[in-house]
């Protein structure tokens, strides 16, 4: 599967999208292993009461209600990932440890969408374009309105990028005088390198130090008075 991009001088790209539409086995290897996390990290952390994290009823693959929260949490100290997949504190298959041990490498930054369909999304934050490929939902079903601004984590899953399943809606519409600048901003990103693989994602990370929030401070502060006051959950 691909995408068509065009860059800076007009010239078309193809840019693969490597993973895209989680089937019902990938969704429960998926969640299965996200929610282990989320426990985890929440015993770790104490964000939560223990009893808030539950499953949603009717709903067995899909993040746990009260997750939210533990997850903002979670990727800012990812750490965790890696003493969850050497303490395997479940006892959970290999496929899901597997599963989990890139994750020590998300991404958690603040994204402005630039594209967006039902089997891929365009990101962009400061310094590159990110292809994001559908999860159980269209990869435009979280998307209220092109461009605007969200947090989100990517993850890398099955070789290609996914996000955690949580997305926060920082901005719903930018000024009209910014959208402009946020076309020629992804015009002059998509002259660089354009993250789409797991490996890219992966290498991507690295380079982000544990004690750095790419959110800034102002968006952050809205994010834990949306958390507080139970606007998310």
């Amino acid at each position: 599967m691909g995408l068509q991009w065009k860059t800076a001088r007009g010239t078309a790209v193809a840019v693969p999208v490597p993973y895209s539409h989680m089937d019902d086995d990938d969704a429960r290897l998926f969640y299965t292993t996200m929610n282990a996390l989320l426990v985890y990290a929440n015993g770790r952390l104490g964000v939560v009461d223990p009893a808030l994290l539950r499953e949603r009823e009717g709903a067995p693959c899909m993040l746990y209600e009260h997750g939210g929260q533990v997850a903002d949490a979670l990727w800012r100290r990812r750490g965790i990932v890696e003493d969850f997949v050497r303490e395997n504190p479940m006892h959970l298959m290999g496929s899901c440890l597997d599963c989990a041990r890139p994750w020590r490498h998300a991404v958690r930054d603040m994204f402005t969408v630039v594209d967006a369909g039902a089997d891929s999304a365009v990101y962009m934050n400061r310094t590159h374009l990110f292809v994001v490929g559908a999860s159980q939902d269209p990869a435009d079903s979280h998307v209220h309105r092109i461009p605007s601004l969200m947090l989100l984590t990517l993850l890398p899953f099955k070789g290609g990028i996914v996000t955690s399943g949580m997305t926060i809606h920082l901005s719903q519409e930018p000024a009209s005088w910014a959208v402009p600048l946020i076309a020629q901003q992804a015009r002059e990103l998509s002259e660089r390198t354009i993250i789409s693989t797991a490996d890219q994602l992966v290498s991507y990370g690295r380079r982000v130090s544990d004690d750095e929030n790419l959110v800034t401070p102002r968006f952050q502060r809205e994010v834990d008075e949306a958390f507080a006051t139970g606007a998310i959950v």
